[in-house]
């Protein structure tokens, strides 16, 4: 008799085991699906809503992306131009590029050297609405591993319906991308947090390393990361491996486009060739944090003419000039450096004026303060709550999101997409004060 109810009990908790699967599944599939449907109704419905928008534009990505199907290599057409307002002229040949980071363009290339026209241009935004849906669900799966249940279904419910996600799933950008990969290194971290093998850490730092190659904004978030992973479990000897394997594997990764940069541009370059003019635009005498002059003409009108006589040398020439230039300003204009850093801190936390943004920006604040106003009350609240309950796990959130925060203030804050890469994040967050708030309790709230 002892026998038959240990059977049964067995078979319950078994059953109980494949139910919870099934209900998780049945959870994930519901979220991915949702998402995916509103991003492709978006898609369909979006050139008819958003008239002479640029969604269809693919600026400095697609330029490279066709540079490489012509067999030149990563690399831009070289073009004449002797200030903003004069015309440019494409001059014969190609010069090496650094402008932007390769996993973007690279996907551009490839999409475009298969279908051209409205058919590649579809194809890319499906891909990204696809991308965009599956990060929901890496949000969802965060969420769990980070709360409970509760605060995952709001997170997954709020990142599939949220408006900047969809939006930008229509546009060609590389933030969707960018914003998948960033969502799934969280993910991997907490998994290899919850099991320390060394698979899971290979595996953490592969994605950290692709990430890197979608954009170099994370960059700062890096030492914090090694900080994490130190604070993890196990003998000093064990952290210290663990993060030398991790951030070792993230590198290896890159390098190959270090390495690139090392040999086209005879020195060592950051992963990007836009430092310079990026500090330039956000730190010069008439800066106002953003691409824009208060009277809503762009930053460029006021770059000096060399920078447009250069448009032939090297890419690192070029920047170098502009950022001595700027430095040489910071250096002479301290306190104006800093209200120009916490000016731009305020506009990637917020919103810029009306005359410091474009017509579309314009737009797009109008429609995304209200969604975003939420997340960004209950980021707030739940960073606080988190910290208390979880101060190094709410370090590893809130590091990625004040990171990439500061890095944009000392540079420029350009456009409202800057931020999407750490609205998941600050998703994450707000869904645990949602909880919390229903709860009363954290204990509860994590249960």
């Amino acid at each position: 008799m002892a026998k038959l109810d240990q059977r049964e009990g067995s078979g319950f908790v078994q059953g109980s085991i494949v139910q919870h699967i099934t209900d998780e599944n049945k959870i994930i599939m519901g979220i991915f699906v949702a998402a995916l449907l509103l991003r492709i109704i978006f898609l369909a419905s979006a050139g008819s809503v958003f008239k002479n928008s640029g969604l269809n534009d693919d600026y400095e990505y697609g330029v490279i992306a066709r540079s490489l199907i012509k067999g030149e290599g990563y690399s831009v057409p070289i073009i004449s131009k002797s200030g903003w307002n004069s015309p440019a002229k494409e001059l014969a040949g190609f010069r090496p590029t650094g402008d932007q980071l390769p996993f973007y363009p690279i996907v551009l290339a490839i999409i475009y050297s298969l279908s051209g026209g409205p058919a590649a241009l579809w194809t890319i935004k499906l891909l990204q609405a696809f991308f965009s849906s599956l990060t929901c669900v890496l949000i969802y799966l965060s969420a769990l591993r980070l709360f409970n249940r509760r605060a995952a279904v709001v997170a997954g419910i709020v990142s599939g319906i949220y408006p900047l996600f969809i939006l930008n799933a229509a546009k060609i950008i590389p933030e969707t991308f960018l914003t998948f990969w960033l969502c799934l290194s969280l993910l991997c971290l907490l998994i290899m947090r919850d099991e320390l093998s060394l698979r899971n850490q290979i595996v953490s730092g592969l994605v950290i390393g692709i990430t890197l190659l979608n954009s170099n904004v994370i960059v700062p978030s890096i030492p914090c990361l090694g900080l994490w992973l130190l604070w993890l479990s196990g003998t000093w000897k064990e952290k210290v491996i663990r993060t030398l394997l991790v951030l070792g594997t993230a590198f290896l990764i890159v390098s190959p486009w270090v390495l690139r940069n090392q040999i086209v541009f005879k020195e060592f370059t950051p992963l990007k060739t836009t430092m310079g003019l990026n500090f330039w635009l956000g730190n010069n005498p008439r800066a106002t944090g953003t691409f824009f002059l208060p009277s809503s003409e762009p930053m460029e009108s006021i770059l000096p003419n060399n920078f447009y006589e250069d448009f032939g040398i090297s890419e690192t020439l070029q920047g170098k000039k502009l950022y001595v230039e700027a430095m040489s300003y910071v250096k002479e204009n301290p306190v104006h450096f800093t209200g120009l850093f916490l000016k731009k801190l305020y506009y990637f936390a917020w919103f810029p004026p009306d005359n410091l943004i474009s017509r579309e920006g314009r737009l797009y604040k109008k429609l995304f303060k209200f969604p975003y106003g939420l997340v960004l009350a209950g980021c707030v609240a739940g960073a606080v709550l988190f910290v208390r309950r979880n101060a190094r796990d709410a370090f590893l959130v809130c590091s990625v999101i004040c990171s990439i925060a500061a890095l944009y203030s000392i540079f420029v804050v350009g456009h409202i997409r800057y931020r999407m890469p750490v609205e998941p994040f600050m998703i994450l967050l707000a869904s645990y004060a949602v909880i919390f708030l229903v709860f009363r309790d954290t204990r509860e709230a994590c249960k």
